[in-house]
């Protein structure tokens, strides 16, 4: 880093120079109490009324001590002046950073230091309802692209000094904010510092979204479980980071990250605890056997299917046998195809315009549905089981990315080596999920190893009554090695 030179001009020739061809920049050569200076900042990131009200006027008609430079310099930092922050740089990267984040820069002639006042004025998106965790009951809010904002929406369902905020600047071009936000009372300070370690091992040369970051977080990228939890919703991370767990927000991304992320996380919402206990639990239940029909089902299908008829009822092998006949291909390749098709088609839905996007729907429908089983291309049956399967993942889904694939996986399987393999392929997730250890707490914890004060409400909700006896953080659970001597 370079720092700043006392001689104004010398100052003003390597900002022009820095900011050369930048038609947003703005440079304004003033005079404070009798000496020269210099005013600077980036157009549309700053409030212009607030400049002039609120800082201009009160430097430039304000009478300040001019003795020597620094004499001035301090006496700005002390003068009337308006500003939402007030920091000071020393060197030219310092000053370049707070331009771009919509601060003005005061420059005084043989002064080798910049004060840098906050006054922001961009425009940004207002809070509304989460388009991907909408519930039922509940709040309406959810995170927006401003970290500043986004703090402001925790630190208010959370009024306590216990809540922290760590800053740190993360890529090299971008220079973006990110924060670690934690309860310094519940979370385990080697959580916090590994959080912390691994961001700033990441060496990115941009962080432009949360998803920059994902990969350096999370523990294990190899296998289809993530240990990283993504939400956007504020009372979602608040009552993660009363738990223990400690949260990542990036300036930019209105999905904030979390760990550490257990295989129970997947099927427990906010909405469940604004549900009587009975209907929450049920619907707990009801998302578990999704979960593993999204997987298994089309599998054991094209299993039960090839090798396994004497399974299914009489009426059963009738029909499929009759749908078989008429198609062209085998079942195992029917039903990657017809998969693929639905793929193909739910990707197209997602990326085109809403107004195009309810065409291809229909289309897709009338194609796949009605057209392919018509012209004998594709069984009715297994368009059934497709259909069921489809719905079926996105009851949970947190987890859909890698049921789309491991339903894949399974079908291949299941068509190779029949329900045998199907058998082995569940074995070896269940091996899979357990080995995954995020910040030390085991990835199906409280599940296995079994932890009495917590898993009751994992496949069922308990009654507030009885959740508020318990103060259980992610760090207590068995198996979890973040502190060896509290095991629940």
């Amino acid at each position: 880093m370079e720092n700043l030179y006392p001689d104004l001009k010398q100052n003003k020739t390597r900002f022009e120079k820095d900011f050369a061809d930048c038609s947003d920049f703005l440079l304004r050569e003033i005079k404070i109490s009798g000496r020269d200076a210099l005013m600077l900042a980036m157009d549309g990131l700053v409030n212009s009324n607030n400049v002039a009200e609120l800082v201009m006027r009160p430097v430039l008609e304000s009478d300040l001590p001019h003795e020597t430079p620094n004499t001035l310099f301090e006496a700005l930092k002390t003068a009337k002046i308006a500003a939402t922050e007030m920091n000071e740089a020393q060197t030219f990267e310092d000053v370049q950073y707070f331009l771009m984040s919509g601060f003005v820069a005061v420059l005084v002639d043989g002064c080798p230091r910049a004060l840098c006042l906050g006054t922001q004025g961009w425009n940004k998106r207002m809070t509304s309802e989460s388009s991907n965790e909408a519930m039922s009951k509940g709040a309406k809010e959810s995170f927006v692209e401003s970290i500043n904002d986004n703090k402001a929406l925790v630190r208010r369902r959370l009024k306590t000094p216990h809540l922290k905020f760590r800053q740190l600047k993360l890529g090299q071009e971008t220079q973006t904010p990110v924060v670690i936000a934690y309860m310094d009372d519940k979370a385990d300070k080697s959580i916090v510092d590994g959080v912390e370690m691994r961001l700033k091992s990441s060496n990115l040369e941009t962080v432009l979204d949360y998803g920059c970051l994902h990969p350096f977080i999370d523990s294990d990228v190899r296998t289809f479980f993530s240990s990283v939890g993504v939400t956007e919703r504020p009372d979602t991370l608040c009552s993660k980071l009363l738990e223990g767990r400690v949260a990542v927000m990036v300036e930019g991304s209105p999905f904030t990250m979390y760990v550490p992320y257990l295989f129970s996380d997947n099927f427990q919402s906010f909405d469940d605890y604004d549900n009587p206990p009975f209907y929450a639990g049920f619907i707990r239940l009801l998302k578990y056997m999704s979960f593993f029909a999204s997987i298994f089902l089309p599998g054991l299908f094209v299993a039960v299917g090839t090798y396994h008829l004497e399974l299914l009822p009489t009426q059963m092998i009738y029909h499929i046998a009759a749908a078989e006949v008429m198609t062209p291909f085998s079942l195992t390749t029917e039903s990657i195809i017809t998969f693929l098709l639905y793929e193909v088609m739910r990707e197209a839905g997602l990326r085109l315009p809403k107004t195009i996007g309810h065409a291809v729907s229909i289309i897709g429908a009338i194609v796949i549905g009605e057209a392919t089983v018509s012209a004998g291309l594709i069984g009715a049956p297994t368009l059934i089981i497709v259909a069921i399967t489809a719905i079926s993942s996105y009851v949970v889904y947190p987890l859909y990315e890698s049921t789309a694939v491991l339903r894949l996986i399974s079908i291949v399987v299941g068509g190779v080596t029949g329900i045998y393999g199907i058998v082995l392929l569940a074995c070896l997730l269940g091996v899979s999920a357990c080995s995954i250890g995020p910040f030390g707490v085991p990835y199906s914890a409280p599940i296995t190893p079994f932890s009495k004060d917590s898993a009751p409400d994992i496949f069922i909700r308990e009654s507030w009554k009885k959740l508020r006896l318990r103060r259980v953080k992610i760090q207590d659970l068995r198996g979890a090695s973040v502190d060896a001597d509290k095991k629940l």
